[in-house]
């Protein structure tokens, strides 16, 4: 009965939401300032109000030169003393509850979440099921159990009063009676805090039952598609493709990483269309939606969130040029900072991304302000490297399950230096000369620089395929303590952190295979 009105609400509520999304479009500039303009009001009497002349802010041109933008080291302090009790610091009261999640610069970050925070969160939420809904309807959506993937549930204490864990398990906790019973796999196996017993416990859950959404990260989702089918084959029924075991299952909410690399293992594993959702939830706020069903991620100008846009070669600078929605430019590379009520304030969220189009603003994240490859003066970031893979994937018939990139630095045998790509196949290429060679050619069309060092061979020589055994990625993620849907892979890096420590995974398992080397 509950699911039945949950339905009904969510039918009803969908086509307005439609409306309400239309007019924020057309309105981002005025929505945006209006956010500001009572986020600062709220927070006028705490002690970073105080600091920064809140009372006398009045527009965003005085907000901007009032408060710089910084980064999670520029908050840690303030927020430790708010960890240990302290009320007002960079919000009214104190926050009970913390987001532990991993970051690039300053190890694990503590960021807060206030009860307007969860408010803002949720709205994507809903949003992202209101998406779900016109695409396969309400009915279908909520006659059966919807998988959400998200971290562990489990919160640890992390101050007087004070609680942390992963965003998705707060957040479920605070289910809707609608939703609550049709989440799976449900608090008790969410609370599990081994991931690896977490994703056995939902393999064997899921495996019983009607699922009707699937939401998560796509490397992970996967590997929970495989474990599936492992149980499913164990008790003697096996199904293939999977989603003969879900007959009703119609979307696939994903973010986290891009779909593209994953996208032919996905309908390989399910054996049919679905519909693919893609959403930009962060710690920090629910960022995007794509409400689309092509030409990027649609900005949320409404969630009670201010966004500015820094340009990526402003990065560093004392006082960096600071766009908002209504004069950023098509077409450029921005690092995102946000302004929220959690007490972040012009906060460097870490991510940098490019806007498509207008009416409304729609985006692709680009990739990580410090993931990237710029070893030889080529500046290659992470956008640019997917569309490699994706392009390789096709034109030399192969799967990828994960990759990175690193730089190979000049040596005594090869005074030149270049890339080296780690991948890990579900299906090797049936030419890998193929492969690598349209891997080169396509960073040489997306990106000048590259070009240019790669002409003739001056600069940087032609990249080299590693072909790593199947599982490295996976157990060099459980050596880092960093297994489940809250990590990810970094599909770039500037430095060989990440590959070195691939290859240390490999050593007693046998050299990685030299797929090829380009020409």
């Amino acid at each position: 009965m509950i699911a039945r009105t949950a339905a009904s609400v969510l039918g009803w509520y969908a086509p307005r939401r439609r409306r309400a999304l239309e007019d924020a479009a057309r309105r981002a500039g005025e929505i945006q300032e209006r956010t500001l303009r009572r986020l600062v009001a709220a927070a006028e009497a705490t002690e970073f109000g105080g600091e920064h002349d809140f009372r006398g802010i009045r527009s965003i041109a005085a907000y901007q030169a009032r408060v710089p933008v910084r980064d999670y080291l520029g908050f840690r302090p303030r927020w430790a003393r708010a960890v240990a009790g302290e009320q007002d610091v960079t919000w009214p009261g104190r926050p009970r509850h913390w987001v532990k999640t991993s970051g690039t610069t300053a190890g694990d970050k503590l960021i807060p979440v206030t009860p307007e925070a969860f408010v803002s969160h949720r709205r994507g939420g809903w949003d992202a099921l209101v998406v779900a809904v016109e695409r396969v309807g309400a009915p279908r959506l909520l006659g059966g159990p919807m998988l959400f993937l998200g971290g562990c549930a489990k919160l640890s204490p992390v101050g007087p009063g004070a609680v942390a864990g992963d965003l998705s398990g707060l957040v479920v906790r605070r289910l809707p009676p609608g939703l609550r019973g049709r989440y799976s796999p449900g608090p008790a196996v969410s609370a599990i805090a081994d991931w690896e017993t977490r994703i056995e416990a939902i393999a064997r859950l899921t495996a019983r039952q009607d699922l009707r959404l699937v939401s998560g990260m796509p490397s992970w989702t996967l590997i929970l598609l495989q474990r599936v089918a492992d149980v499913v084959r164990a008790a003697g029924r096996p199904v293939d493709p999977l989603g003969e075991l879900w007959p009703n299952l119609g979307v696939v909410i994903h973010g986290g990483v891009s779909l593209g690399p994953y996208g032919d293992l996905f309908a390989r594993a399910i054996g049919r269309p679905l519909e693919y959702v893609e959403v930009y939830p962060a710690s920090e706020a629910f960022v995007g939606l794509q409400t689309e069903r092509s030409g990027g991620l649609t900005l949320m100008v409404d969630y009670d969130v201010f966004y500015e846009f820094i340009p990526v070669d402003d990065l560093g600078s004392s006082s960096p040029r600071r766009y908002t929605v209504d004069d950023l430019v098509l077409g450029e590379s921005y690092a995102v900072a946000l302004t929220t009520p959690a007490g972040l304030w012009s906060y460097l969220l870490g991510d940098t991304v490019r806007f498509v189009a207008r009416d409304p603003l729609r985006l692709h994240i680009t990739g990580r302000t410090h993931h990237f490859v710029n070893a030889f003066g080529e500046n290659v970031i992470v956008e640019e490297v997917e569309q490699a893979v994706l392009d390789a994937c096709r034109r030399g018939h192969a799967e990828v399950v994960e990759f990175t990139v690193a730089p190979r630095y000049p040596s005594s045998e090869q005074p030149r230096g270049g890339h080296d790509w780690l991948v890990e196949f579900a299906a090797p290429p049936r030419a890998p000369e193929i492969f690598v060679r349209v891997l080169d050619e396509t960073l040489q069309r997306l990106n000048t620089d590259y070009r240019t060092k790669r002409t003739g061979g001056v600069g940087i020589v032609a990249p080299r395929v590693l072909e790593l055994p199947a599982g490295t990625f996976y157990r060099w993620m459980r050596a880092r303590g960093r297994l489940g849907d809250q990590h990810k892979v970094p599909r770039v890096t500037n430095d060989r952190t990440v590959a070195d420590g691939l290859l240390a995974v490999v050593s007693g398992r046998g050299a990685p295979s030299l797929l090829a080397v380009g020409s």
